[in-house]
């Protein structure tokens, strides 16, 4: 599974696949199935220098020469404003996903096996070559590193940067220019010189596309090389921290991520092989934040931070699924602990880390997570921790916190300033949403009930001066006012929101939370009402539109520069998270339909051949909304990841939480 060969690997196919390494702190490694670097977030070390953020691209990537006896054979290739500068993927016999990223070249009958892998906690990343060489042939393997120093949104051309150098033995540290984050570059054997030029015009294709800065040039200051007429191993290892290695502890270092992969494999009691692929990737979202002391959730590679929405939405799936029970404690307590006036952070900078509170709903998707570590868990005295604060969230806003948001006379929620975007639907362009949506929104007041139901079921079994009876009476209200005031009767749907002088009847997929939440809204008739509508506008083989393509504003592909894009995100485009909610929705309402399961699987399985593609082993934050629905956006994003696992787990396997928790009244 996961094993290209053949046309797959050259362009332009082996550049639509991608792959993924990550290192538990933020950190990443990433490229092509060909080796080519397409996006600017590419390279071998991308460095997290204040865990999970201030990220840095230090090692680019490294450029092969090979000679056999005379004959000379470049494996690397880079895409150049001038077409490409080298064509090694002519060389590629096999790519390998599992258990590391690996190439493997034919040079004659010599076999280059080429394995990648990122050392756990550390900004430290392992190029492991194995040469095969049965007829003992001379040859001699070069290793041009191509080095920067940049913030990894960033591009850089030559400049005067110095590159300060300094060799010892099969050691060099590069500093870019002074005061610089150093780079460390050991063998563990072979040759090291110094080399010193610029590689010119490097060309990201997707970025362009993108409408981005997609030209840069990079570095070579040494370069290592190793000769040979046997069969021979040889690593390399690329870090912020100097280290000289021996093959013992390259050994070591793999045997120990080998053995942490099988660990994770093993979570759950099913020898799927979609389970285990899911698995490792929920591994590469949950990082130690430095500031905290705790485990966070990395909302999406290669751009995003940790989010308080995603994290509380992926929390179930990456954690709860795969048994990360203390994982999933820390999460939620990270974010807990930086709770302002009843609003967990939307997300932290890239730079500080300093949290931000524009959200509505991150708060809310709290209770859903706290609920589903519950049901797995029974961990009561947890919940009991962090109840006064869910406590607080729902007396704020009673009262009233930032942003307009508060609960009106109805008991629903309203939210909004002006140049503000409080829900998920959150794009801007020069500060006004894409998307408005002032005012009581379908899916926060859908969460608002879970909310106070819920903590009427946390209240009557805690002691304490708070009674059960307050938050039912909030829930009531909330219930009887959202019939009446979301159900849009001619549709056969919900409103999506409800504003002061009147009622947005645009089909979104947001109303899908209103009836896959474990406390009930609508009646029956209604919950399948909304549920065909969904399926005849705005289902896909990947996820939910955001948009109806009936509805005036829908955009059907997500491409262009960063206003074009920003337009489509949520007016079309094709969103893998809120799919999970619909399945779930879609697997209560038709329990009693004998054909429920095939119906279950026939949903799950083309997220499950994804798997394949995009960013191989993991799966992509957005599709386009018209066919063929292409992967865009990060690829790979762990909400996306996290639902894909839950729904999988919780629906076709079987595996769910033990602890029954009957919050209905």
């Amino acid at each position: 599974m996961l094993v290209f060969a053949g046309p797959q690997l050259g362009p332009p196919a082996g550049t639509k696949r991608e792959w993924l390494l990550t290192n538990g702190i933020g950190g990443f490694a990433s490229s092509t199935v060909s080796g080519i670097n397409t996006r600017k977030y590419h390279g071998l070390l991308v460095a997290a220098l204040n865990p999970p953020v201030e990220r840095r691209l230090l090692l680019a990537k490294l450029e092969e020469e090979v000679c056999v006896e005379s004959r000379k054979y470049s494996l690397f290739c880079s895409q150049t404003v001038g077409g490409y500068s080298g064509h090694g993927f002519e060389f590629l016999y096999e790519f390998h996903r599992f258990p590391f990223p690996t190439y493997i070249y034919r040079l004659e009958n010599i076999f280059i096996r080429k394995e990648i892998m990122m050392v756990r906690g550390e900004n430290t990343v392992l190029i492991l070559y194995h040469v095969l060489n049965p007829d003992n042939l001379n040859f001699r393997l070069c290793l041009f590193p191509l080095v920067t120093n940049r913030d990894y949104h960033w591009t850089v051309r030559k400049n005067k940067w110095p590159f300060l150098t300094s060799i010892q033995d099969n050691r060099v540290m590069i500093e870019a220019y002074p005061g610089a984050p150093k780079l460390y570059l050991s063998a563990d054997r072979g040759r090291l010189q110094r080399a010193g030029f610029w590689y010119y015009d490097l060309f990201y294709e997707l970025e362009a596309e993108r409408g981005l800065d997609a030209v840069e040039d990079l570095y070579c200051p040494a370069k290592f090389e190793i000769e040979s007429n046997r069969s021979l191993s040889w690593a390399l290892r690329a870090s912020t921290e100097d280290l000289a290695i021996d093959q013992e502890w390259v050994l070591k270092q793999r045997n120990e991520s080998l053995d942490r992969m099988k660990r994770l494999g093993r979570a759950l009691p099913q020898t799927d092989n979609h389970i285990k692929v899911l698995t490792l990737a929920a591994d590469d979202f949950i990082v130690e934040r430095r500031n905290t002391g705790k485990k966070t959730i990395i909302a999406g590679y290669p751009w995003f931070t940790d989010w308080g929405r995603d994290a509380m939405i992926a929390l179930p799936g990456l954690t709860l699924v795969t048994g990360r029970y203390r994982d999933a404690r820390e999460i939620i307590k990270g974010f807990v602990d930086c709770v302002q006036e009843g609003l967990i952070p939307n997300c932290f900078s890239d730079d500080s880390g300093c949290p931000h509170y524009n959200t509505v709903d991150a708060s809310l998707w709290l209770f859903w997570a706290v609920y589903k570590y519950l049901e797995y868990t029974g961990d009561w005295d947890f919940v009991n921790e962090v109840y006064p604060c869910l406590c607080a969230i729902v007396d704020d806003y009673c009262r009233g916190t930032r942003y307009g948001i508060k609960v009106d006379k109805d008991g629903l929620v309203t939210q909004g300033e002006e140049g503000m975007a409080l829900t998920w639907m959150d794009a801007r362009i020069a500060g006004q949403p894409v998307t408005p949506r002032r005012g009581k929104a379908v899916e926060i007041n859908s969460l608002w009930h879970f909310a106070a139901r819920f903590l009427a079921y946390l209240t009557s079994r805690f002691e304490g001066p708070r009674s059960g009876k307050e938050f039912t009476k909030l829930a009531d209200l909330v219930r009887s006012s959202f019939v009446r005031e979301f159900w849009f009767e001619p549709g056969g749907y919900l409103y999506d929101v409800v504003g002061e002088v009147d009622k947005d009847a645009t089909l979104r997929c947001n109303q899908v939370i209103a009836v896959s939440l474990p406390t009930r809204l609508l009646n029956s008739e209604q919950e399948k009402s909304v549920i065909r509508k969904l399926w005849q506008e705005l289902y896909t083989p990947y996820g939910l539109r955001t948009l109806s393509p009936l509805s005036e504003g829908y955009v059907g592909t997500y491409s262009g520069n960063e206003h074009e894009r920003d337009r489509a995100y949520h007016q079309g485009t094709v969103w893998v998270w809120p799919w999970g909610h619909f399945v779930t929705a879609v697997s209560r309402i038709y329990a009693d339909y004998s054909g429920r399961l095939m119906l279950i699987k026939k949903m799950v399985k083309p997220l499950l051949i994804h798997l394949e593609d995009g960013c191989v082993g993991n799966v992509s934050e957005i599709f386009d909304g018209d066919f063929p629905h292409s992967p865009r956006g990060c690829f790979a994003q762990a909400w996306s990841v996290g639902e894909v696992l839950r729904v999988y787990a919780e629906e076709v396997i079987g595996v769910k939480g033990r602890h029954k928790i009957d919050i209905q009244d």
